[in-house]
């Protein structure tokens, strides 16, 4: 083989390894992008299940039998019908 042959078949093979390396370092980089971004939503999702909880409490710990009356679907018609 010449060093001219050499050339072109190490040229030939470094081509689509670079392009690897490129797209792995893409991949890679997209991966964590993803990573922090669930990171965050699962903190989001976390402070949400705490507002509902604390909604829940108020909701169950809130006297509502007062000041609410009993609603009879036949003598409590919408003026519509």
């Amino acid at each position: 083989m010449t060093k001219q042959q050499n050339l072109d078949n190490h040229a030939s093979f470094s081509a689509p390894i670079e392009d690897l390396q490129v797209r792995i370092a893409f991949l890679d980089d997209l991966v964590e992008q993803l990573n922090e971004q669930v990171i965050r939503q699962n903190a989001e999702i976390a402070d949400l299940k705490k507002q509902m909880q604390l909604l829940y409490q108020r909701v169950e710990s809130a006297d509502l039998s007062e000041g609410i009356e009993a609603f009879d679907p036949l003598s409590n018609r919408p003026p519509h019908y």
